[in-house]
């Protein structure tokens, strides 16, 4: 069962986050992703700034390029990767849960 925490229903998604994240791991794991997704939200940001401050005062340079397009796709790997992780070892976890096995 590769899939289970996707087949789980609304509420028992919900209950298999809190037992996790009231976990040690767990509440370890919650901390580090969410500053993840907060670094990448922060230079998505940025990155937008550089492209839209270059545009509007039609004064993009090289070295704007050179910093914005590395740092946008960074920051969507960050997101994209927190989110991924996130949901492997909640997967992983509601796997070992008798309660979610026979469901």
């Amino acid at each position: 069962m590769k899939n289970k925490y996707q087949r789980l229903t609304k509420e028992e998604k919900k209950e298999c986050r809190k037992m996790y994240y009231r976990t040690i791991p767990g509440k370890a794991m919650r901390t580090r992703l969410i500053r993840l997704i907060i670094l990448g939200i922060l230079g998505l940001c940025y990155g937008t700034y550089l492209f839209a401050n270059g545009i509007f005062t039609h004064s993009i340079q090289w070295y704007d390029y050179c910093m914005g397009i590395p740092l946008l796709l960074f920051s969507v790997v960050f997101i994209v990767g927190a989110i991924w992780v996130r949901l492997r070892v909640l997967n992983q976890f509601a796997l070992k849960i008798p309660r979610f096995k026979n469901k």
